[in-house]
């Protein structure tokens, strides 16, 4: 059985982005501006090329635990009642308590 279908997976994706691309603007930015060396072209392709690596990394450890977490009955239950919009979110933010 699969948990997992293209609508719920591209709102993960979506929802995760938001959720890592603060973070990485926040710390990267900074970074990224005041390092020496690099023309402006060069430091977006930086910026750009860290943000998909670490939004990539972070949908993975959501999707992982996500799916760890369906080991329980009662969490297994409570997401198949949801529609894909919800559970989209839900895989997307599930490592957003920790």
């Amino acid at each position: 059985m699969s948990y997992y279908n293209s609508t719920i997976l591209k709102t993960a994706a979506k929802v995760s982005f938001l959720h890592i691309s603060w973070l990485v603007a926040l710390i990267g930015i900074p970074i990224v501006f005041f390092r020496d060396g690099l023309d402006l072209v060069e430091k977006a392709l930086l910026f750009s090329g860290l943000l998909f690596f670490f939004w990539f990394v972070y949908l993975l450890f959501c999707i992982t635990f996500h799916r760890l977490s369906m080991r329980n009955e009662h969490n297994k239950f409570g997401y198949l009642a949801k529609d894909d919009l919800e559970k989209g979110k839900e895989v997307g933010t599930h490592l957003e308590g920790w």
